[in-house]
């Protein structure tokens, strides 16, 4: 059976980054330069960014929104507790939305 999206590639998260500064306070991040897929009919912007601590973050602009958001995901949780601080991932959730 032939694949549905064969011509689609997966992204390159090793080489598809290349630095960055901002302008203000001139901070290195890296900017995801390969294609973000999205619909014909998605008229938003995305940028996908990866700050120095690694964390890669996905910047959507919507002009015809009237409110922000945002939303975090962290890919650990108490399986990944160290064996000396058990609790620590359900502590950090509760700290996250103080």
């Amino acid at each position: 059976m032939e694949s549905i999206n064969s011509s689609c590639q997966p992204a390159d998260w090793n080489t598809a980054f290349e630095p960055r500064l901002t302008v203000e306070s001139s901070m290195p991040y890296e900017e995801y330069t390969g294609l973000i897929e999205k619909s014909a009919n998605d008229t938003r912007q995305y940028r996908l960014v990866r700050l120095p601590n690694n964390l890669v973050a996905v910047c959507i602009q919507d002009t015809d929104a009237k409110e922000a958001a945002a939303s975090l995901s962290v890919n650990v949780g108490s399986h990944a507790d160290p064996a000396e601080l058990q609790g620590l991932a359900h502590f950090l959730e509760h700290m996250l939305f103080l």
